[in-house]
């Protein structure tokens, strides 16, 4: 993973209701109308933040039907989490611990 990568995910983390979609979506696929309830933010909100948050590379979509569903990209996660550890050290790497 590069430094333009690195940046983006972290401009992707840097906004509260980004963090509580992950928080939400890390243990099971959600659709938007499911994190709309859950957060209580507005459908077109939820979606813009999802829309980052993919654009990003942390979040994956499964398509049901007309229903998209939402979870957090593991893999995408832990390089990242590699990559700031081999460019910034151990202590810029608080994630999961």
């Amino acid at each position: 993973m590069n430094e333009k990568e690195i940046v983006k995910i972290y401009k992707a983390l840097s906004v509260g209701s980004r963090l509580q979609i992950l928080k939400l979506i890390k243990d099971r696929k959600l659709c938007v109308n499911a994190i709309t309830k859950k957060l209580s933010i507005s459908q077109p909100a939820v979606s813009q933040h999802l829309s980052v948050l993919k654009d990003a590379g942390l979040v994956k979509s499964d398509r049901y039907g007309s229903i998209i569903h939402y979870t957090i990209d593991n893999n995408r996660l832990e390089n990242f989490k590699k990559s700031v550890k081999n460019t910034l050290g151990d202590e810029f790497i608080m994630i999961g611990k």
